[in-house]
């Protein structure tokens, strides 16, 4: 487009936008094909989105001050398209700042824009009013926490130890000590032979979102067959967590796109207590019909699956009552059908190992389908941490830090495990130098190896088998585990800056962003490594009886010394203790958070089942993990075949050639 065809488009886009025709301003510009936009087109096309998301066409929004979220996000998206030409200029800092203020919640990112629109125009009475007005809604919010936190206080405080027979008394008392202090009730009366209320537990530290737990579905008792009562399924509630701009007020609930959440959470109780017999264990149920119709108009969720609520760590799955009942608790998760059909077929574990723990912890109308869009959610369950995601972090919430402090959590961890001889072998065959190096108390700035060598990026991966396990029970962000490092390492940024105001609780979530990458913040969090390993090998890798010294291997040269793949294979007595020839190998994909260590090889000599019987019973006390090295010690005609790929078979024949094998069960997909 030419200087001349665009100020005429721009004039006649003022006109619009002074008639409020938004919809035709996007219109106009959308028919010129992206690349040719520039980037006053492109502030101009959020402005049009926003506008249109607020006020609508001619108002139509003006009265209600109904904001249209999807439209107001992809304006900001727009707008963080241009962001390296825009952070200058005053008018890409006002449409963020318009804009932010409308999207969210909270008032602090667009506090940001405002107060950069301001520096970079001082005399604009536009901007000088956003300020003031940020400034106000952010007093107005720190008036709310602060009288929520005395609500919840006073709560505690005088709640009264409920009567041994009280179930609902201590389905309350767990509820505060599990997922928080309820400061609402909403009440559904619209079955009198069933009533039942809903806590409405607002946004906290940790959980940035509000919480919905059933009150009444555990006084009435769900059928289980005789043999089944020692499970002591008989009660349960349920809840939902919703995103903290989620509108709850009375007039909100009324509406479909406020209210459906709760009316799905209402009907799965209903059906509990109209039809105890069936109950609720498992259920897995799409809308309605064989497709499912959407729960609501502004979502193509169709159905819904219930899990224990592990994001509050499994002390919440259940309330012991002092009869020695239990009440359990159970997530309502809305799904997709192709979710819904995934766990069906391949079973809830399954379904829930394409996502990380956020994709399904709060409900979203419109969040990326874990199956159908696994490419673009790009979900990686061997990744620890992610820079890139930790940057963004840091300019969203406007973090006094450099973008080299998104490393800092994983140059401390790094740098721990390399110290404690914790790295997996292909790690070390490719980074020897630098672990050598941080050994010696010589190493580079483990930041920088992490941004230029590791993309960025800590997965488990890196680590051996043990440094594997730990880093997946503790410093992977599993929020269901009593410790995660990343909220440890908050924990200690929050006590060396107490008395600071935090501008939101999704800032102080992020507080471990302002951890100084110092020597003495790096003891400390070596200590709290320490602790931590120390814990975890108590409760979890006990004995390690899996882990096996192969006898057979005794007195034999090594083949391969400079082996530079992971270390563990699979291997059956015979082979390992016996020294009997390798007749069977077979190369599974292994998990793909043990692929460090793990190579997914697994070696038989064929007669397993004739020594130790038929089952699988032989697999567990006459197979194990073995160091690949000690096996082809044993057997060093299996060596040519150990960097052939996942889903490899071979069988050595009478003729003592190797034949490969198409097999049915091929084991996992490969990651």
């Amino acid at each position: 487009m030419n200087q001349r065809d665009e100020a005429k488009l721009l004039e006649q886009l003022e006109q619009w936008n002074e008639a409020d025709e938004f919809s035709r301003c996007i219109q106009a510009i959308e028919a010129i094909p992206e690349r040719e936009r520039g980037y006053l087109l492109t502030v101009m096309l959020s402005r049009a989105y926003s506008n249109l998301a607020v006020l609508g066409d001619h108002s139509t929004h003006g009265e209600d001050d109904e904001v249209d979220g999807n439209l107001i996000r992809h304006a900001i998206e727009l707008l963080e398209s241009v962001r390296a030409q825009g952070e200058g200029d005053p008018y890409w800092n006002a449409r963020m700042g318009y804009s932010c203020l409308m999207a969210y919640s909270s008032a602090t990112i667009a506090y940001e824009y405002a107060k950069r629109w301001l520096a970079l125009a001082p005399e604009d009475p536009d901007a000088q009013k956003l300020v003031r007005d940020c400034e106000k809604y952010l007093e107005e919010e720190k008036a709310l926490e602060l009288d929520w936190s005395e609500r919840e206080e006073i709560i505690r405080r005088e709640t009264v130890p409920p009567a041994d027979d009280d179930i609902l008394g201590h389905v309350k008392v767990h509820i505060d000590r599990y997922f928080g202090v309820y400061t609402q009730v909403l009440t559904d009366d619209s079955d009198p032979e069933y009533p039942l209320e809903i806590a409405v537990i607002p946004p906290r530290l940790e959980h940035d979102y509000y919480t919905l737990v059933t009150l009444g579905l555990s006084r009435h008792c769900m059928g289980f067959p005789e043999e089944r009562r020692d499970e002591k399924l008989e009660r349960a509630e349920l809840l939902i967590n919703l995103p903290r701009d989620w509108k709850l007020t009375k007039a909100d609930c009324r509406e479909e796109r406020w209210n459906w959440p709760i009316r799905m959470l209402l009907a799965t109780a209903r059906f509990a207590m109209e039809d105890p017999e069936v109950g609720l264990e498992s259920r897995t149920t799409l809308s309605e019909g064989e497709e499912g119709a959407p729960l609501a108009e502004d979502t193509d969720l169709r159905g819904e699956i219930l899990l224990c609520p592990g994001v509050f760590g499994e002390d919440s799955f259940f309330c012991r009552l002092p009869d020695g009942d239990e009440v359990n608790f159970y997530q309502v998760i809305p799904l997709y059908r192709e979710e819904l059909q995934y766990k069906l077929e391949h079973g809830s574990d399954a379904l829930l190992d394409l996502c990380p723990d956020e994709s399904l912890e709060v409900i979203d109308p419109h969040r990326l389908n874990v199956v159908t869009d696994r490419e673009q959610l790009g979900y990686d369950p061997a990744e620890m941490d992610n820079a890139a995601d930790q940057i963004q972090k840091i300019r969203a919430l406007h973090l006094p830090v450099d973008e080299l402090s998104a490393c800092n959590l994983m140059a401390f961890y790094l740098s721990w495990a390399m110290k404690r001889g914790q790295m997996s072998n292909p790690f070390l065959s490719q980074y020897r130098e630098v672990v050598e190096a941080v050994q010696a108390g010589k190493g580079p700035d483990l930041r920088e190896f992490i941004r230029d060598r590791l993309d960025g990026k800590l997965s488990t991966q890196c680590f051996d088998r043990r440094g594997s396990g730990f880093a997946q029970w503790y410093a992977q962000d599993n929020r269901s585990n009593p410790y995660v490092y990343r909220r440890d390492c908050r924990d200690i940024a929050l006590a060396g800056l107490e008395g600071r105001v935090w501008n939101s609780i999704a800032e102080k979530e992020a507080a471990y962003l302002l951890l100084p990458y110092t020597e003495e913040i790096r003891q400390s969090v070596d200590q709290l490594l320490d602790e931590r390993y120390a814990e975890f090998l108590e409760t979890e890798f006990v004995d390690d009886p899996e882990e096996r010294i192969a006898r057979a291997a005794e007195g034999k040269p090594a083949v391969i010394p400079d082996w530079d793949g992971p270390l563990f294979c699979y291997a059956s007595d015979r082979v390992a203790q016996d020294g009997c020839k390798v007749q069977i190998m077979d190369r599974l994909f292994p998990e793909r958070e043990d692929m460090g260590w793990e190579s997914g090889w697994a070696f038989y000599s064929g007669d397993e089942e004739d020594v130790y019987g038929e089952g699988d019973e032989y697999d567990e006390s006459h197979c194990g993990f073995y160091d690949i090295r000690d096996i082809c010690r044993i057997d060093p005609d299996i060596v040519p075949f150990l960097k052939l790929p996942y889903s490899t078979t071979k069988m050595r024949g009478r003729d003592g050639a190797w034949y490969e094998v198409t097999r049915e069960d091929k084991g996992e997909e490969e990651p």
